[in-house]
Parts: structure tokens; C-alpha cells; sequence
């Protein structure tokens, strides 16, 4: 889909998170993917990680995400 991009820092990222029941093609195959950098990436799910345990999100419940600027 990307082409090769080995050898660069990015990564492929997905929305919804894979670590959701919607995420990637866990769900309805309804999903955006893009190339981001490697490091954006890691941030990202280490922040995405915090906000699980910080609201005590366990496998199974319902969230609601709001994406902002």
C-alpha cells in the first residue's frame, strides 16, 4: 500500500487505535492509516497508554475520544 519505506524513521499509524475493538481491520475494515514519524509514534501510544490507565479504561468499556489541536 505504502510502497517500501525501510531504512526511513516512519512508521504506519492507524485510526481508530489498534489497541480498540475498531481499531485497524478488527473492526469493519473502516479505518485511515498513515505514515507518521516513528518517534511521533511511540509518543503517541505511550500517551495513549497513559490515558487508559489514568481513566481506568479496561478491556471492554466504552470511551469516547476527542481529537484536538
Amino acid at each position: 500500500m505504502w510502497g517500501d519505506y525501510t531504512g526511513t524513521d516512519l512508521q504506519c499509524d492507524e485510526y481508530p487505535f489498534a489497541s480498540t475493538k475498531e481499531g485497524s481491520t478488527k473492526g469493519d475494515n473502516r479505518f485511515s492509516v498513515r505514515l507518521i514519524d516513528g518517534t511521533d509514534n511511540g509518543n503517541g501510544g505511550r500517551r495513549l497508554d497513559e490515558m487508559y490507565t489514568l481513566n481506568r479504561i479496561i478491556d471492554g468499556d466504552a470511551f469516547y475520544m476527542q481529537i484536538t489541536n
